[in-house]
């Protein structure tokens, strides 16, 4: 609201509205959830005959995504691609998210497919064409790869590795063998271990923005495997979200990385949850046994540290992590040296519309781990062995297709 009579003074003293207010004008309505006031500025802009900028775009299509105006998205994203017709992934992915929140699933197809074929004429890119397999050349000590296709490259990041080393490691073997050029399209925190996506392609390639539409579009699915301290808050195999707005604030000096906190006007942020085992750690001296809950997390969302953040306001931090569960950080590290969180798995559309599920087995570290503890079967209402021995076991690096682009 001040953005906005901010925005009418200025015309009122004679201060020119170019496109950088309109744009500050829309940006402060879309984060605001405004999107009938974006819609308004947008024709103010067209009668005032102020040039729309890829940026003016971006933010309306995001106010239009918050506010589930599906229809409005689709308008924008036609006048938008006429103006800026080169791929871009995010503002794709705002109006595949506004169809999906309005269950117009047929249309978010549609509309992903018809973009990402226009995009693929526009790189000269036919699906048609030969595979070329740089996957036996990829692979070399430290690279350890488990899905390649034309567009799309997994990699396996253990916890001693950081995202920017592996990228830059893919990066040199790959101007070695005369590959394309590879785009980092979503990332592991330093001590996260498993798997590791990005796309074979420039970062303004039609396969870069593919995979980031349907990340932005939250069509791309990353499943994570976690422990965390303190006894289950349900039983083995409930399901529950956890909804609550992140924010990132830059760490003091014993904690140098950039945490999130909770915050009533922070961004939106999403965690599913699948309870899968309970574990229990033999307390000594007379103290009492320490509990742990094994879980299967989707996060809706992408935000920095949301899967720790969420689970820690939960009361259930994970193990071994100093930033949201540092009172038993030191017990914990004893037995797990580092936060337990592993990626486990990444579901999504290759450029070819063929269903893409790439898996890692949880690292030796964390089976480690695990192995310390005791199978708590004491209030679990199934067969927990069962179930935590499936998780561990995860296997088959080859990922699962299925042919056509119904999610």
């Amino acid at each position: 609201v001040k953005a906005l009579q901010l925005f009418a003074h200025m015309a009122t003293v004679s201060v020119p509205l170019t496109t950088i207010t309109y744009n500050a004008a829309i940006s402060a309505c879309s984060k605001g959830g405004e999107w009938e006031r974006v819609l308004g500025l947008l024709a103010n802009m067209s009668v005032s005959r102020v040039q729309l900028s890829d940026v003016t775009c971006q933010a309306a299509l995001s106010a239009c995504e918050h506010g589930e105006s599906w229809q409005h998205s689709l308008a924008l994203l036609s006048e938008y691609c006429v103006k800026f017709p080169d791929p871009d992934g995010m503002a794709l992915g705002s109006v595949v998210n506004a169809c999906r929140m309005a269950n117009s699933w047929a249309v978010a197809c549609s509309v992903l497919e018809r973009e990402l074929s226009r995009w693929l004429e526009l790189d000269g890119f036919k699906v048609d064409s030969p595979h070329e397999d740089y996957q036996l050349g990829l692979q070399a000590p430290g690279l350890h790869i488990l899905f390649q296709s034309r567009a799309v490259l997994a990699v396996l990041k253990t916890p001693q590795s950081t995202t920017e080393a592996l990228l830059e490691q893919l990066r040199a073997r790959l101007v070695q063998l005369g590959g394309p050029a590879v785009t980092l399209v979503s990332r592991l925190d330093l001590k996260t271990s498993g798997v590791l996506l990005l796309a074979l392609g420039s970062s303004t390639s039609a396969t870069a923005n593919c995979v980031r539409a349907q990340f932005a579009g939250r069509l791309a699915v990353k499943t994570y495997h976690c422990l965390c301290s303190g006894s289950s808050i349900s039983a083995v195999g409930s399901r529950a979200e956890r909804s609550a707005p992140l924010a990132s604030v830059v760490g003091e000096e014993a904690v140098p990385e950039r945490t999130c906190v909770l915050l009533s006007g922070g961004q939106e942020s999403c965690t599913a949850f699948l309870v899968k085992a309970f574990y229990r750690l033999q307390g000594t001296g007379g103290e009492p046994d320490e509990r742990f809950m094994f879980v299967e997390v989707r996060p809706i969302t992408g935000r920095q540290h949301q899967i720790r953040v969420h689970l820690a306001s939960l009361g259930r931090p994970l193990v071994s992590d100093l930033v949201y569960g540092s009172q038993s950080f030191a017990s914990e590290s004893r037995w797990c040296p580092r936060t337990f969180l592993h990626c486990s798995r990444i579901t999504l559309r290759d450029v070819d519309g063929i269903l893409c599920r790439v898996e890692a087995p949880l690292s030796p570290d964390l089976v480690d781990a695990l192995e310390f503890l005791r199978i708590d079967v004491g209030g679990a209402p199934t067969n927990v062995k069962v179930l935590a021995t499936d998780v561990i076991m995860l296997c088959g690096l080859a990922p699962v297709r299925q042919d056509s682009w119904n999610l």
